[in-house]
Order: structure tokens, then sequence, then C-alpha cells
């Protein structure tokens, strides 16, 4: 819709997609995002991804939320479309919805003159989450641009957001825009807010039948939203889509928060076994709860966000009061080899997704 979707609208909308349940997807031989859509190695990258969209299936997941990417559009952009087309293609192949993110404020450019990455093979580094090699000093003392800031990419940033919206506008294999991953992680404040406004106003005007949000991602304060870019990012979304990396009860008391809003909430990053984020407690919440939920990795690959976040590594070398068990993974369900983590947790998550497939069946009858 070109305008933002009341409450009923959102709800009634939710009612009839029923309980969506998944995965953040990357294929475990990609390095990065890059990776996942550039040409080279696009063949093998594509089968991998085809088995691992195969096993979503097979343990009742069915949908995905997947990430666009500038750096290859901007690079190659036709075979950019064609290969975002394949996955696609093999999302809905294997019974798997999808989530597109838009925009996120990971990873960005630094410095006054935009510097394109390179296409080719990527360098990962080995025991380092998402597999990237740490900042050294001089990328840490010069600050992070969005892509659409620098002169000459702002147009060409909206021309990927339209050409990907306006092709899958009123296809159903796409079920719901994330206009922008966790506003304000590098930017903030009206950089940010101005960002979000446009992006959503230009994905609006392209008129999808698919419902927008963006992230709630930080803790909530005394009752309150913490920030003033995820408080525009609410007021602008039909459905309500958050992070949470906390225990079961921070889980349950921002569930309880968002209610106020009485719309759809997707829950689209959980998972954190480290910081007892765990699926044995959180995937039956989910479900109890009627909140559509992505855990954050699938198969364990090049990316290793198996491995805690460098943040956790940092407060252990100062000797900080913690609570954090080293010993587990931190995301990921699979090993390479396509065996569970914790067979354990594939059975929970097995039961609960045929409970629900169950509940849907005998709704329809």
């Amino acid at each position: 819709m070109k305008t933002q979707w009341t409450a009923e609208q959102a709800n009634e909308w939710y009612r009839e997609l029923g309980w969506m349940r998944g995965c953040n997807f990357i294929g475990s031989d990609c390095a990065n995002r890059l990776d996942m859509f550039q040409k080279y190695g696009s063949e093998e990258k594509l089968k991998t991804a085809e088995r691992e969209l195969a096993l979503c299936q097979k343990i009742g997941f069915n949908s995905v939320r997947v990430w666009a990417n500038f750096d290859v559009y901007d690079a190659e952009p036709n075979s950019y479309m064609e290969i975002f087309d394949r996955y696609i293609d093999l999302c809905g192949k294997y019974g798997q919805k999808v989530m597109v993110v838009l925009a996120h404020e990971e990873d960005l450019p630094r410095g006054e003159v935009y510097i394109p990455k390179k296409m080719g093979e990527q360098a990962y580094a080995l025991g380092y989450h998402q597999g990237r090699f740490p900042l050294s000093e001089e990328e840490k003392a010069t600050a992070p641009r969005h892509y659409m800031e620098y002169s000459g990419l702002r147009e060409r940033y909206l021309e990927m957001v339209r050409r990907t919206v306006r092709r899958y506008a009123h296809d159903d294999r796409i079920f719901c825009w994330n206009i922008m991953n966790e506003p304000g992680a590098n930017l903030g404040g009206d950089r940010t807010v101005a960002l979000l406004r446009e992006l959503f106003d230009t994905v609006r005007r392209e008129d999808p039948d698919q419902p927008l949000c963006a992230d709630v991602w930080r803790s909530i304060k005394n009752g309150k939203i913490s920030t003033q870019e995820e408080q525009v990012a609410l007021e602008l979304s039909d459905v309500i889509s958050f992070h949470n990396y906390g225990s079961y009860p921070k889980v349950v008391a921002e569930i309880d928060f968002l209610r106020q809003y009485d719309r759809p909430l997707f829950l689209t990053e959980w998972l954190h076994r480290i910081n007892h984020n765990t699926v044995q407690e959180i995937y039956p919440l989910l479900y109890i709860t009627n909140v559509s939920g992505y855990c954050w990795g699938f198969v364990v690959g090049k990316t290793q966000t198996n491995e805690p976040w460098d943040v956790m590594w940092e407060q252990w070398d100062r000797g900080e009061d913690h609570d954090y068990d080293f010993t587990k993974w931190q995301h990921d369900l699979f090993r390479p080899n396509l065996r569970p983590y914790d067979p354990r947790e594939i059975e929970l998550i097995e039961n609960f997704n045929r409970l629900a497939e169950a509940k849907k069946q005998e709704s329809i009858r």
C-alpha cells in the first residue's frame, strides 16, 4: 500500500499468514553477504544454498530473512538481480517465504571518498564472529557513512531499492520488506531518521502488497523506546520487527511492552546461547505467544557466527563481571556436515513446527 497499514489491516493479514518461523539465511560457504550475490562462484554457492534451504523445509521452517546487498548491485547490477531471483526461486521451491532486508548500518564504507568493495574471492578471519577482521586503528578513527550519504550514490542505492521492490511487489514469495536493520547501529539520530523516512517513502511509492517494518533492537528503558530512530521506525512500520538476544525474562518483557502497539510481532533476530537466549526457552515462547521469529544463523560456515561477539571477549579481557557461557555456540543450528549442534534443539523445533502446521490445517477445515 502507498500509505501505512492500519492495525486492523495488519492483524487481518497476519491471521491469514499464520505463525512464521525460520532463520536469518546465508549459505555456509559465503564469507559475507557480498559473497552470496556476486557472480564469482555463484553456481557453487547456489548449490549450497539449495541443500541448506531443503534442510530448512525438512525441520519445518516456513520462511527466511535475507539481506539485499548494495556492494554487488553497484558493481554487477544485472547479474545481481538474476542471482537474487534464483535465491527467491530456491526459497519458493523449498517452501520458504522471504523477508527482505533493504538497508542496514553494518560494515559501512568509511572516509570522505567512497571506495567500492572488490568482487571475487572474499577473505575471512578464522575465529572471529562473522569472519570479519578486527578494524585497524586507522579504520576506527574514520567515521562510517551510509552509501546514500555519498555524492552520486544516493540515487543508485534508491534505484536498487525501487528495482527490487517493483520486481516482487505482488509476489507472494516475499511476505515483508524490512526497510532497515537495526537503525542507529552506527549513525544514529537525525542521520538515521532521514534515511528511514526516505526509504519508507521510496518503498511505499511502489505500492507493494507486503507490509513494511524497521527494527527495534536496543533494550527498552524505563518503559520507553530508547532512541529517536527506533521510535520513528515503530511509527512508520506496518508490523513490528524487534531483536532480543537476552534471557527469557527479557524477551517476555519486550513482547509485553510491544503488545501495546496492537500490531503483529516479528522477533527477527534471536538465539544467543552464551547470553542464555536459548532454543529450549525462546522457541516455545514464540509459539505460545504467536510471535514469529528468526534465529541468527543456520549452518555454521565461513561467517562463524557460532563465535562470540568481539565485544564479549573484550569484556573478558578487561576482567569485567559477566554471566556468559563461553562453552556454547553463540548462534547457528547445524554443523558444516548438516548434523545438529544439539539434536535436542532440533527435536524441539520440529515438534513445535508440527503443532503449528496441525493448528493451521485445523483452521482451514
